[in-house]
């Protein structure tokens, strides 16, 4: 069953698939694998039954398998974390339909999907690897798992978003979040990179003022600032800043630093628009 979207592994989970896959996330807090035999004594559930339910989740890849001690252990994977997300979302009243991926990277996929009232949204799933630069990146991270860093990570997102948000900056409307899921409001636009604009000044104005706002209203810095974390919307020829996981408190001066020249820059070279680094720093902190 490798070839099933995302969707489609979804509408296959049953009320047992759906409470070990639970099961197994609440145990990334403390274990790396769970014996079948744990899993059975604390559900209250036999083998036979947690085995079939298992063998359906390990064949969806929804859950991954080893042996441990010469019985075999089960962990969720990122697509089980991705399947209590959506469902979560669902009974939530947030995401009535998921439809296909239309962007992915390194730490997330990013999927279309429809509201109760059949609307556009786009829901982000985060997926932290165990990278190089991710270890150096989380190595002070108190949580056990990269499941649950990703969980973190997709929380301190949510949080900025709404805050930026709520304070009118130009980002996506946050509409709901559940463990490694941000469902957020769809804009018809293309990233900065890949378009030219009628109007770049009032575009480098939108980023400017938005960042200016996460800092003096939420205490934060973007982190990762560059055209490529811009979306350009095509219906109000408003630019939206995307991507805040990487955000971090304003005693970071130096990223707040590289922030803004990387943007300058941009501008600078594409639009001939030339600001300067110190001015733009007093008028954000300002």
């Amino acid at each position: 069953m490798p070839n099933l979207t995302l969707a489609e592994r979804v509408s296959l989970i049953g009320p047992m698939d759906y409470r070990l896959l639970k099961f197994l996330y609440e145990k990334t807090a403390t274990h790396d694998w769970i014996k079948l035999s744990q899993i059975s004594d604390e559900l209250g559930i036999s083998k036979r039954e947690i085995l079939s339910s298992l063998s359906k989740l390990y064949d969806l890849r929804l859950v991954s398998k080893e042996l441990v001690l010469g019985e075999n252990a089960y962990r969720i994977t990122f697509t089980g974390l991705n399947v209590i997300s959506t469902k979560n979302l669902y009974v939530n009243k947030i995401l009535n339909k998921l439809g296909i991926m239309i962007g992915t990277g390194k730490e997330s996929e990013v999927y279309i999907g429809y509201n109760f009232d059949g609307d556009p949204i786009i829901v982000k799933y985060h997926k932290l690897g165990k990278s190089y630069r991710n270890y150096k990146k989380y190595r002070e991270d108190t949580d056990s798992s990269w499941i649950r860093r990703t969980v973190h990570n997709a929380e301190k997102e949510y949080n900025a978003l709404k805050c930026v948000k709520s304070n009118y900056g130009q980002v996506p409307s946050p509409l709901g979040s559940s463990l490694n899921a941000i469902a957020m409001e769809y804009i018809y636009g293309k990233e900065l990179y890949k378009i030219e604009i009628s109007d770049p000044e009032s575009a480098l104005n939108d980023i400017l003022s938005t960042v200016r706002i996460a800092y003096k209203e939420c205490n934060i810095i973007h982190g990762d600032l560059s055209e490529y974390n811009i979306l350009y919307s095509l219906d109000s020829d408003r630019s939206y800043v995307i991507d805040w996981p990487q955000s971090t408190n304003i005693q970071n001066e130096e990223i707040l630093l590289r922030d803004i020249t990387n943007i300058l820059y941009y501008f600078s070279k594409k639009y001939n628009i030339i600001k300067g680094v110190q001015e733009t720093l007093n008028y954000v902190k300002g």
